[in-house]
């Protein structure tokens, strides 16, 4: 399995006093100071300026979908639909039930040229993935510990109790507990998976006509527009084969497009 626990590593090590909170404390907020710089740009309407300092703040390393989100609408400001859609893209993949990021990128797809039908999912797949990006990864961590600790609580009183009936209920107790705990790690295994995968990209280059073959000389097929997502099906040298919403596929160059 893929999944791991950073919250776990980081509370053994501070246990051993390997680790000091207020040092951490104190470079998290360094970390920060150039995310509020950004903030006080993109109020003054600076909106390059704020790209700047928000920039700065992601190159430090941090995954933030607040980051990403704020990177989209400096974008989307300057008029530039794709880097928008990409970074607002990248903003739901941290934060997937954010109302206000689905919402910004709704109205950065319509800027683009290519308007595309999706493949309409089955009702059941739809329903399942809303169920899964309820939480999100940690989320769902913390929920797998929550109910690994109340699953072992129920099984103390079982060794605890005396009582035939009560050693009963709260061993099957115990059981279904622990079915959910292991039900809570798949979903935050699954919510890992995605976001560390990076099978989807956006089209950035402002026509690219998509080929049947990875070679110059192949087919055209069709052409598509900057702004534009595509699921990566593989890669093959400078030649990536993607697949559009619509269910069409073919080859493009690999630097036409920037991975979500």
């Amino acid at each position: 399995m893929k999944f791991r626990s950073s919250y776990l590593v980081f509370s053994i090590m501070f246990c051993l006093g390997l680790v000091n909170p207020a040092k951490i404390f104190a470079a998290k907020q360094a970390e920060y100071i150039p995310m509020d710089s950004g903030n006080e740009e993109y109020i003054k309407g600076n909106f390059s300026k704020a790209l700047v300092y928000y920039q700065r703040f992601i190159n430090n390393g941090i995954e933030s979908a607040q980051a990403f989100y704020n990177i989209g609408n400096c974008y989307y400001k300057l008029n530039e639909f794709p880097k928008a859609i990409l970074f607002y893209e990248k903003a739901e993949k941290l934060a997937p039930g954010d109302a206000d990021i689905q919402y910004n990128l709704q109205m950065a797809n319509q800027k683009i040229t290519d308007k595309l039908p999706a493949e309409v999912p089955m009702f059941l797949t739809t329903g399942w993935r809303k169920f899964v990006n309820k939480f999100t990864e940690k989320q769902w961590a913390l929920v797998c510990v929550w109910l690994l600790c109340g699953s072992l609580m129920l099984f103390g009183l079982y060794l605890y109790f005396s009582q035939l009936f009560l050693k009963q209920l709260s061993f099957w107790t115990a059981c279904v507990v622990f079915i959910f705990c292991l039900f809570t790690f798949y979903l935050a295994n699954k919510q890992y998976d995605s976001l560390n995968s990076h099978d989807t990209a956006i089209v950035m280059a402002a026509t690219v006509t998509v080929k049947g073959a990875p070679e110059d000389k192949a087919t055209a097929l069709f052409v598509i527009h900057e702004g534009t997502k595509v699921a990566i099906v593989k890669n093959e040298g400078d030649w990536t084969e993607v697949k559009l919403p619509n269910g069409n596929e073919g080859w493009l160059i690999s630097t036409d497009i920037s991975a979500i």
